[in-house]
């Protein structure tokens, strides 16, 4: 899938996704067409964009490694194939351990356009279905879930409480907000994970 209209780059910002919804697609109305289209962007991706070490594409963004995470650890529950779990770990892992994705050990400022700063709000729901989902690993799950409280504690403690209602989340999950103007990006980012962190916990507390 390309990028733009008029360029025929194909990269992750697509193809991740797409490859998440034909899967999704596929679960919804059980045609085989959306599934083989999951397996080719899969495909796709793993030859010409993956890197060794789980970077889903370089630069690695939370977004891009989220959407491909989700998409291999929903082809794993239509397939079974073990394979599709092991890469959704990896890529997801990769977030979470990498210098490249973090600073001072939580996840880093992307950027400061609106378009950069919402990339944290989608890889935080996927990365709390990683930990939810009992057939990944153990030792991920564990990891992981420590990792996603520790950002959220971090954001807890940087929201300026004195300026209720007006507690704006910054880029960076690390500092204080500062200026006149928010970023609704940011601020997505910032929700998703405090919803993220709420769903992980009443999911521990209130197993189905």
């Amino acid at each position: 899938m390309p990028w733009q209209t008029e360029s025929n780059g194909r990269n992750a910002c697509t193809n991740s996704p797409g490859c998440l919804i034909a899967v999704k697609l596929y679960k919804k109305f059980n045609k085989e067409n959306y599934l083989t289209d999951a397996k080719t962007l899969y495909k796709y991706i793993e030859s010409n964009l993956l890197k060794d070490d789980g970077r889903v594409e370089e630069p690695p963004l939370t977004y891009t490694q989220g959407t491909f995470g989700e998409a291999c650890r929903q082809l794993y529950h239509v397939t079974q194939e073990v394979s599709y779990m092991r890469m959704a770990e990896k890529v997801i892992n990769y977030t979470a351990t990498s210098s490249r994705c973090l600073r001072n050990g939580i996840l880093r400022d992307e950027g400061t356009s609106m378009d950069q700063s919402i990339f944290k709000a989608v890889f935080v729901p996927y990365a709390i279905n990683l930990i939810l989902d009992d057939k990944a690993l153990s030792s991920i799950r564990t990891s992981l879930r420590s990792f996603m409280k520790e950002n959220a504690k971090t954001l807890r403690n940087n929201l300026n409480r004195k300026k209720y209602p007006a507690m704006y989340c910054d880029y960076y999950w690390g500092s204080i907000f500062s200026g006149d103007v928010a970023s609704m990006g940011a601020q997505a980012s910032g929700a998703s994970l405090i919803e993220g962190i709420a769903r992980m916990l009443a999911s521990e507390n209130n197993p189905e």
